[in-house]
């Protein structure tokens, strides 16, 4: 027994698929691949000082071509921010200017202003990833209204930062 459709039918059955991919595009977690923004190099900033960043949760996670890193907040909004390019992965912990090395030849230093996690972050401050370019991730400090992270890099490369809202975020990705 066959089943024939007449064109109301397959014009439902398009509609309803447009109408359910559609909405799967809008709810996703991130912008699509097309819609991320370049691979840019150099020291960049961003945010807005009028915002205090409450850092709930940071986040590793590997991609086709990339690997990232999200720093999560709690409250909305974007703290002012500046991401630093390394040509090393040895960095200085905030407050006792203590040295430390990442896994790694590069790095990228995160630093956030205003902002704290203070009674909001209570997380892994030093994630040792397994991934190809993204190696580990460690808190360097959160002190004095500056949170800051080193990204130790298997080798220097550019990187894609944008933000994120409903829970605000911080994403930098670096192609592997």
């Amino acid at each position: 027994m066959t089943t024939r459709r007449t064109n109301w039918q397959s014009w439902l059955i398009r509609a309803v698929v447009t109408a359910l991919t559609a909405g799967l595009m809008v709810l996703g977690p991130a912008p699509t691949a097309g819609a991320l923004p370049a691979f840019t190099c150099g020291t960049q900033s961003g945010g807005s000082q009028g915002h205090y960043g409450h850092v709930s949760d940071v986040r590793v996670g590997r991609h086709v071509g990339y690997d990232r890193f999200v720093v999560q907040f709690a409250n909305a909004g974007i703290p002012a921010y500046t991401v630093i390019p390394k040509s090393s992965a040895h960095f200085w912990l905030d407050g006792s200017g203590r040295p430390v090395t990442l896994l790694g030849t590069a790095g990228i230093k995160l630093v956030m202003h205003p902002s704290s996690g203070q009674g909001t972050f209570a997380g892994r401050t030093d994630v040792r990833t397994g991934f190809a370019q993204l190696l580990e991730i460690r808190q360097l400090g959160d002190f004095e209204g500056y949170v800051s992270w080193g990204l130790g890099l298997a080798h220097q490369s550019c990187k894609r930062i944008f933000t994120l809202t409903n829970p605000s975020r911080l994403v930098i990705d670096v192609p592997n």
